[in-house]
């Protein structure tokens, strides 16, 4: 059923088959939810030629990915108990910082070299468009300040984030570039914050003086 309405498109299914397996993974230990989606899911993937290895992690790492989704959030239960806090606002806290986990399976779909498939130089690639992706993913998920501006801030990430998940050395490189002067700035930035202002100080040198 999952294949007839997906038909050739890739993500399309992927997207299907994410989505069910955070259904089926709900409240059900790892290992149980694994052997649930690989024996359900992992098969709508492979049909549509994906490698078995990228299908099976990719089922694997949503039906996980269960325990902080809502409204079955186990961990989110948990952590909230813990906290005394309701459980509502730290559900949706907990999914919009870790937005960026619930992307990566889908690079495994686009850079399988991700899983090893391919040449050491893929591999080499793969991971560096995977992590720079992912930083600046997180980073724009959770509001990093990173120029002071948050105009500036958003169309920097979102322009690395369209760089990292562009095939290619030049886009890669590119990208690379772009979040680390984005975080040199962000270093900056709170290197100024925490320098003290002449007044303060001089206000402070004067309580010394008078005690």
């Amino acid at each position: 059923m999952i294949v007839t309405v997906g038909g050739e498109s890739l993500f399309l299914v992927a997207f299907i088959v994410g989505g069910v397996c955070l259904i089926l993974g709900m409240g059900i230990p790892t290992t149980a939810a694994y052997v649930l989606v690989a024996s359900v899911l992992a098969p709508a993937l492979t049909t549509i030629g994906v490698e078995p290895l990228i299908a099976h992690l990719f089922v694997f790492y949503f039906a996980t990915l269960s325990v902080i989704t809502p409204p079955v959030c186990i961990a989110v239960f948990v952590a909230s108990g813990i906290a005394d806090t309701n459980w509502l606002p730290a559900a949706v806290e907990s999914v919009r910082l870790a937005a960026a986990i619930y992307v990566i399976p889908f690079l495994l779909l686009i850079y399988p070299a991700l899983a090893g498939f391919g040449s050491a130089l893929e591999i080499v690639l793969a991971s560096c468009q995977g992590v720079v992706f992912v930083m600046a993913f997180a980073a724009l998920m959770s509001r990093v300040a990173m120029t002071g501006k948050r105009v500036v801030d958003v169309v920097g990430l979102i322009a690395v984030i369209g760089l990292a998940l562009t095939p290619g050395w030049l886009t890669t490189l590119a990208a690379l570039a772009l979040i680390i002067g984005l975080f040199i700035r962000r270093r900056s930035l709170l290197r100024d914050e925490q320098k003290p202002v002449a007044g303060d100080h001089h206000s402070l040198q004067t309580k010394e003086t008078q005690l």
